[in-house]
């Protein structure tokens, strides 16, 4: 991190900090299907990251005043506990969205995906 010219915009030393491994080889999953605000299913999902070493990030409930409403939360775990946290915990893991926002030019962007301006107001 010597070379980092952090006044002269974005360093160098961010985009490797960013890409940087996880030491256990553990990859960032999202978890929104399969988990419930109610105490059987937090706790097995609490209990299981806590005895198998899997980092939890955000957890977010749908709506709190609901009992049972769905739970999304995200967990940094090893690619070969996913099956294990899948059938212990009832949670389905998917991988996360990617977004760039520094890597984007406008030839990068699809063009069939923006809204047609010329059906505006019909």
């Amino acid at each position: 991190m010597s070379d980092c010219k952090w006044p002269e915009g974005t360093c160098a030393c961010y985009l490797q900090e960013a890409v940087k491994p996880d030491y256990a080889g553990r990859v960032w999953m999202h978890c929104e299907e399969g988990l419930s605000l109610s105490k059987a299913s937090m706790s097995r999902f609490v209990m299981y990251c806590l005895t198998h070493n899997v980092e939890i990030g955000d957890i977010h409930p749908f709506n709190h005043l609901f009992p049972r409403s769905q739970v999304s939360a995200s967990v940094r775990i090893r690619p070969e506990q996913f099956e294990d946290f899948e059938a212990q915990t009832g949670g389905k893991l998917r991988e996360p969205h990617r977004i760039s926002l520094n890597f984007s030019t406008a030839d990068m962007i699809d063009k069939d995906t923006r809204p047609n301006q010329t059906t505006k107001g019909q």
